[in-house]
């Protein structure tokens, strides 16, 4: 059994022109793994690619740009880099968006992006499962969305964002159990603030304040990579459905 992905094994990672997907992509890339690169254009992308092949000049990489605002890209994306290499071993969903008007007190966001926000957040990461699913059922596979803390912990401030993520984390516990008769393993990933981020950098006050409680110090990109490829190895063949913070010890 491994603790890490296969030599060969084919895995998407969307939002991979982010902090996070980056590091997740090269620690993919880095164990031999044939790695989908998405981001919202096909700039992004090639600017990605082109940073991991500086780190590892043999990395087998497959642009993967789809902006998912648009209808049916997401859809494209996933069929095109399954035909194209023949097969589609994990799906890592860190591409999560947020709309505009759902941060901050409630009585202060807008109601008329409420539906905006549960579509790009909950709504989008559904679609992927739907778009992959055929796909990895074919000889087993995993699928990984991420959330925050928000959906598993109250925190003022929070209502519209911690609802979305709540969402994403009680679909993954039920397409979990309905898909492992088809060998497919689905989980989620819920940090909270992660270091060397610009979300990080954009919220530096709140994230300080936060830091200063997390006993274990915060996690940065390269302590949620592992995890999310350990999920998609054959040491984690029997587990599925879980839901796990990444935190430092902010939360428990």
């Amino acid at each position: 059994m491994s603790g890490s992905v296969r030599n060969g094994d084919v895995i998407l990672i969307t939002g991979a022109t982010g902090a996070i997907g980056f590091e997740i992509a090269a620690q993919a890339a880095a164990a031999g793994a044939i790695v989908g690169v998405h981001g919202a254009s096909a700039e992004s992308v090639a600017k990605t690619c082109e940073r991991l092949r500086q780190q590892m000049p043999d990395a087998r990489l497959v642009a993967a740009p789809a902006d998912f605002r648009t209808t049916g890209a997401l859809e494209v994306m996933v069929n095109t880099v399954a035909s194209t290499q023949g097969r589609l071993d994990a799906v890592i969903h860190c591409g999560i968006a947020a709309a505009r008007g759902i941060t901050g007190p409630f009585a202060g966001t807008d109601p008329a992006a409420f539906g905006d926000h549960a579509a790009l957040v909950l709504g989008s990461f559904q679609r992927l499962c739907f778009a992959a699913l055929p796909h990895l059922s074919k000889q087993g596979g995993t699928i990984i969305g991420f959330a925050s803390d928000a959906g598993r912990f109250g925190a003022a401030r929070q209502a519209v964002i911690g609802g979305a993520f709540g969402g994403i984390m009680s679909f993954v516990r039920n397409l979990a159990l309905e898909v492992a008769r088809d060998g497919v393993r689905v989980h989620c990933l819920s940090p909270s603030f992660v270091s060397n981020t610009p979300a990080f950098a954009a919220h530096a006050a709140r994230a300080e304040a936060a830091s200063a409680r997390a006993g274990l110090g915060l996690p940065t990109p390269a302590d949620i990579a592992p995890m999310a490829l350990f999920l998609c190895s054959p040491g984690a063949a029997r587990i599925t459905g879980q839901v796990i913070s990444i935190n430092g010890g902010l939360n428990a």
